[in-house]
């Protein structure tokens, strides 16, 4: 056996043993075995190799001949090999082991020269904890156990398996880059998927984790360096995409992706459902800036909803490794239904802990939960905790805190049971060969975390603890921690978080604090805050200040927007453009409109061609509501089509023009109105010339059967239009019978629609049976409206309840109602609650309420708090609420100051500097 080691021989047994099992099963089940018949398999789907007999004599010989070891190039059909060997006997196939196998029988090869390119080879990550897999539990200290539980393969594995299979298989014919990201909740299996994934690569490719200095600083500098064949392990990929190179983290990431030359490279990542919806979350209408705008051109389409509990699909594969696997047997039996994953990484064990912890230990724990559910970033520092936990302990309980008791209470937490980290754990971290180093800060468990932010939700951070965030909050959290001080009323509070984040050089806090103070209609001190930076080249402050000037003094607005433009932001040309024009300096604005249309901005070409046809240039204008519309599709398609027809074209040279955009538009999953396809079916229905030829088009002989149907369904809208025929039928809705007064029928055909699920409809079938005069089945409709998420119908109930069973149990139920729908996130509905209260004369009540839900985080409450004020109390009292927010005691803000420190001592040479702007 012309061998390297034992390794080849062990390769050979596996086999071998492997080929044994097979056949047994196979006869066992009354089939037969036959090495024709395995060969036969392999050449059919999902393996698809051509294998020929000799070459698996050889690999496993079946007389007493030494066996010889699979080269390289044959890796991919020995590992189809086992796959159906393993299918035929019953046993699930870790690829990562017989990658191993098949590497380490290999005879020993110089390499001519060192590998290339950042990272490790993927075969020397042998340790699944160095990539923040989670440990399992120890099962009760059996022996024997390997690293991680048996896995079990799930849908998301399925799909992850194809996107990287997908990448290997065309890696070398078509070397490309692929993303996929899995989200899901705490301790859901997102991680170990991940690295189980990784024993689907070839051997030699390598992966990279980058973390310093920064995570979005290591990944773009890793970018630069890539080699093909590499995997980006971008585990919590919210922190690479975040912050203030996270945008420019993401589009380098895209442009690497889609650069052939690169690949093939595979990015794997994993976050939490509601940090990756901040990601994803699309731009509103009247939003300037767009945070994420690169992340989410990244991130969409590429990703999987990893779920919570394992199907039942899932469980009979889990039960057969559950006999080889106590941890997954005890998972099973003591964990809750389908919550495997979670069990096992220990997530029952640490509410244990949490919930039997003493009263310092729990201080410690809860002041961590409720610093990271208001936006701390993790790590926390340790210093915070100490400070914040007089805040969570009686005046008695804290005063027999002696010396030492706090650095116990931390050891104890940190302390490991039964193969898991504790509840906070000190952040460690170890240079290459050198010793591990302890760091004064602390990390709380991730099933802790989401514990936190779902069971706190409704509680009130104490107030104590917002002075130890603005004393001793790490720098990187600041803007994160003012926003949320904002969100509820706090606004002195998040001011002096966003002045210490300057003060720190925190990058993106000076503009932060300006768009704040802005928005709190406080222009003058906002400009303190961002013009120095403007002046000193920073493309955000400049687009700040151009914004606070552009109602006061336009014309500098206007040479603000043009030089954000020319340091990069290009969007600056169209804003100056708009200013331009409104002041009604057409050739500058002109000369705007261009640059911003040269730069591929987003509307750039729609504004030029309205200028251009004020102007009464309507060529000119075409040609660039043909490029906009062409580009960004949208309502420019529907006003091309109309400025065509205006000039006269042919109603087939505009139906030509129109049929692409239309199936652009359909292949792109258009979100809002399909202004393509109105833009279509109005023109052939204002054609009647043109409808006749497409008839004749219909009637054709040996036209393509699709395309028959397309020009069929597109006539036939059009006609409708043409003759109004929908108005007509839209007689039958209904709303058209309520209208009507034929309530029966309104109300039956809206309960079919409720009852197909149309959400909407519920709350019709409620108020038609008020109608008819049946307030106990009007009242049952309105609540499962409610019930449903439909906060619009809570004055109804509310109605509807007092006169049935009394006001208290009315607002009783509102109340209990208003909690249950804030924790999932629906912060309306208490506001709901509060304008019932304000409507039954209950004002105190109402005031009350809605100080309770803004000191939990409902965003809006305060302002309606300083509404309500305004109505029941002293008008100073709701003018001093606007403008300064009210302390987290409940009292208003007493007047301060938002100019900054280095003015502070000439107020009124920063007040000259604002001036002049103004």
């Amino acid at each position: 056996m012309t061998t390297r080691s034992r390794e080849a021989r062990l390769l050979y047994e596996q086999l071998r043993a492997l080929e044994q099992q097979a056949r047994q099963a196979r006869r066992r089940a009354g089939g037969r075995y036959s090495r024709r018949e395995v060969i036969q398999a392999l050449a059919k789907p999902p393996y698809e190799r051509r294998v020929g007999d000799q070459r698996i004599s050889d690999w496993v010989p079946t007389r007493d001949k030494e066996p010889k070891v699979p080269s390289d190039r044959s890796s991919d059909d020995v590992l189809a090999l086992v796959r159906l060997w393993s299918s035929w006997a019953g046993e699930s196939v870790n690829e990562r082991h017989w990658r191993n196998l098949l590497e380490q029988a290999q005879p020993v090869r110089v390499l001519r020269t060192m590998p290339t390119g950042p990272g490790r080879p993927v075969r020397e990550f042998t340790d699944p904890f160095t990539l923040a897999v989670h440990e399992a539990i120890d099962g009760g200290g059996a022996s024997g156990l390997p690293l991680l539980p048996l896995y079990v393969e799930r849908q998301h594995d399925r799909w992850l398996a194809d996107v990287v299979n997908g990448l290997v298989a065309r890696s070398a014919g078509q070397p490309g880059g692929a993303l996929a990201v899995l989200v899901g909740e705490s301790s859901t299996g997102k991680t170990r998927a991940c690295w189980e994934a990784l024993s689907l690569l070839p051997p030699d490719w390598r992966l990279v984790l980058p973390l310093v200095p920064s995570p979005a600083e290591a990944l773009i500098a890793a970018l630069t360096e890539i080699t093909p064949r590499t995997v980006l392990w971008l585990d919590e990929i919210h922190r690479f995409l975040s912050g203030d190179r996270g945008e420019q983290a993401a589009a380098h990431l895209q442009e690497v992706l889609n650069d052939p030359r690169r690949g093939p490279l595979l990015v794997l990542g994993t976050t939490w459902p509601d940090l990756w919806a901040d990601l994803v979350k699309p731009r509103e209408d009247g939003d300037r800036g767009d945070p994420h705008a690169q992340a989410r051109a990244l991130l969409t389409r590429r990703y999987y909803r990893v779920p919570d509990t394992f199907e039942d699909t899932d469980v009979p594969e889990l039960r057969r490794l559950a006999a080889a696997d106590g941890r997954l047997r005890e998972a099973l039996e003591q964990g809750e239904p389908g919550r495997i994953t979670q069990y096992l990484a220990g997530g029952r064990a640490l509410i244990d802990r949490y919930e039997t912890a003493t009263a310092l230990q729990r201080a410690l724990i809860e002041s961590a939960m409720d610093v990271r559910r208001l936006g701390h970033d993790t790590p926390l520092p340790r210093i915070l905790l100490e400070a914040s936990i007089s805040h969570y302990l009686s005046a008695d309980q804290y005063d027999l805190v002696a010396d030492g008791d706090i650095e116990r209470a931390l050891a104890k937490l940190s302390e490991p049971a039964r193969g898991i980290r504790g509840p906070l754990t000190p952040v460690t971290f170890r240079e290459p060969g050198g010793p591990r180093v302890l760091t004064d800060d602390i990390r709380l468990a991730d099933y802790l975390d989401q514990h936190g932010r779902k069971k706190r939700r409704t509680k009130t951070p104490p107030t104590g603890l917002w002075d130890a965030l603005m004393d001793h909050a790490s720098r990187d959290s600041l803007i994160a921690l003012a926003e949320a001080a904002r969100d509820r009323g706090h606004l002195r509070i998040a001011m002096r978080l966003l002045a210490a984040g300057v003060e720190a050089g925190v990058p993106g806090a000076a503009v932060a604090a300006a768009q704040f103070l802005e928005e709190e209609e406080r222009p003058d001190e906002a400009l303190l805050w961002c013009l120095p930076l403007a002046e000193a080249g920073n493309v955000a402050a400049m687009n700040r200040v151009a914004g606070l000037m552009e109602a006061t003094r336009p014309d500098v607005a206007v040479a603000w927007h043009k030089k954000a433009a020319e340091a990069g932001e290009t969007h600056g040309w169209l804003y100056a453009g708009m200013l331009l024009r409104r002041a009604g300096g057409f050739e500058e604005a002109e000369v705007c409109f261009r640059r911003a249309a040269d730069t591929g901005v987003h509307g750039g070409h729609g504004e030029l061609a309205y200028l251009l046809q004020q102007a009464g240039r309507t060529e000119e204008a075409l040609v660039h509501l043909q490029q906009e519309a062409e580009a960004s599709g949208g309502y420019a398609v529907v006003e091309t089509a109309a400025l065509m027809r205006e000039r006269g074209d042919s109603g087939l040279t505009v139906l030509a023009w129109l049929l692409p955009r239309a199936a652009e538009e359909g292949s792109k999953d258009w979100v809002g109105i399909p202004w393509a396809e109105h833009a279509l079916i109005r023109h052939v229905a204002m054609d009647a010339l043109l409808r006749s030829r497409l008839c004749s088009l219909v009637d054709e002989e040996g036209q393509d059967d699709a395309v028959r149907r397309t020009l069929t369904a597109l006539l036939a809208l059009a006609e409708e239009l043409a003759k109004g025929d929908r108005q007509e039928k839209d007689t039958d809705t209904p709303e058209a019978l309520r209208q009507q007064g034929r309530l029966a029928e309104a109300l039956g055909q809206y309960r079919k629609e409720a009852d197909a699920g149309r959400r909407d409809a519920v709350a019709h079938v409620a108020a038609l049976h008020e109608q008819l005069g049946r307030p106990s089945e009007a009242l049952a409709w309105y609540r499962r409206a409610a019930e449903g998420g439909d906060p619009e119908v809570v004055p109804q109930i509310a109605r509807l309840m007092t006169a049935a069973v009394g006001p208290d149990e009315t607002f009783d139920w509102l109340k209990s109602c208003a909690d249950h729908r804030g924790e999932e996130g629906y912060p309306d509905q208490r506001a709901a609650v509060a304008e019932v209260l304000r409507i039954a004369g209950r004002t105190d009540e109402a005031l009350a309420w809605l100080r309770r839900a803004s000191q939990t985080g409902d965003p809006y409450a305060w302002r309606q708090y300083a509404e309500l004020l305004e109505a029941a109390g002293p008008p100073e009292d709701a003018q001093g609420m606007r403008r300064y927010g009210w302390e987290p005691c409940g009292e208003i803000s007493k007047p301060w100051s938002a100019v900054p420190e280095a003015c502070s001592a000439s107020v009124s040479g920063c007040s000259d500097v604002a001036q002049s702007q103004n």
